[in-house]
């Protein structure tokens, strides 16, 4: 079974990361994109649960074209955990393959550990990471938008300039 789940991971990990710039877009980013991969796993039979933990900006990227256009530094990130023999084990599919030149790519083995994809300062608990998780909705990620939206814009683009086509 844990060939269908290698062959999940690898499907949602090679979605194109973007960060949606209105509530209606899809969402690519890690939150998104690991939403789509817990009902995977979950459809499968696997317990799951969200992690959250936050990063900087300036740590995970250095370019200060895109540094430089204003938002909050401090952000938060979401990955998974699945239950495989007894223990959490950690999933983070956000980076496609695309970003292999400017971001570590996980490739999983159906058991061990991903790297977390940013630079984690804080890496909160499992019941506080469900909570951030089910209170994201609309009046949050507008109002997210509305201070960060221009920077996730320009991410966005810097990530389609150097995405290599697969």
């Amino acid at each position: 079974m844990n060939e269908k789940l290698i062959e999940e991971f690898k499907k949602v990990r090679d979605i194109p990361y973007y960060i949606p710039l209105n509530v209606n877009e899809n969402d690519l980013c890690c939150s998104g994109k690991h939403r789509i991969l817990a009902k995977k796993f979950s459809d499968l039979g696997y317990k799951i649960r969200y992690r959250v933990c936050s990063f900087s900006w300036d740590i995970l990227i250095s370019q200060k074209d895109i540094i430089s256009v204003p938002h909050e530094n401090q952000c938060t990130h979401v990955f998974l955990e699945i239950m495989l023999e007894n223990k959490w084990v950690v999933i983070d599919a956000t980076w496609d393959k695309g970003l292999s030149q400017i971001f570590h790519i996980n490739d999983w083995d159906g058991k061990s550990n991903t790297k977390i994809a940013v630079p984690v300062l804080e890496i909160y608990s499992p019941e506080k990471s469900e909570e951030i998780m089910e209170n994201e909705n609309a009046d949050v990620i507008e109002k997210d938008l509305k201070i960060n939206g221009e920077f996730y814009k320009s991410f966005n683009n810097y990530l389609n300039s150097v995405r290599v086509k697969q």
